[in-house]
């Protein structure tokens, strides 16, 4: 089996938002703004940012990665949740239920979230073929 090569890197914080908080937070109809492509086929960052506030503290200017999702998420960091007062839980991303929330803000308003703030499991970005060749399939641990 040939070595398998795989670029190594660290997500920054980001926020994955719905159709729903997108609108409540920059406006009416509002559609992302595609900056550039991210290593994950289909995603984006977009030049939207957020704020994110917690009960100890805010970090501002937080990516907006598109498209827009079916439930608002936000990624950060294990250092993030000591800024923000927050214990987010680690987890996949999507597995938000029993997370905590955090507050968010935009240009046009903000939305308080009862839940979606985790910080993401590490994981590798591959697709099925190349999985398969090296005996991988999904949510396998390397």
């Amino acid at each position: 089996m040939e070595l398998l090569k795989i670029p190594v890197g660290v997500s920054n914080r980001h926020v994955h938002l719905s159709q729903e908080h997108l609108e409540q937070l920059f406006g009416p109809g509002y559609e992302l703004t595609y900056w550039k492509d991210l290593g994950q086929p289909g995603q984006y960052a977009c030049k939207e940012v957020v704020t994110v506030v917690g009960p100890k503290g805010v970090i501002e200017n937080v990516r907006v990665i598109g498209p827009v999702r079916k439930q608002t998420q936000v990624e950060i960091s294990r250092s993030d949740t000591f800024k923000l007062g927050i214990k987010a839980p680690i987890r996949e991303s999507g597995d938000l239920e029993g997370s905590p929330g955090c507050v968010l803000v935009g240009p046009k308003g903000m939305v308080s979230l009862d839940s979606g703030v985790i910080i993401a499991a590490r994981h590798i970005h591959m697709t099925p073929p190349i999985a398969s060749q090296y005996g991988l399939r999904d949510k396998d641990v390397v």
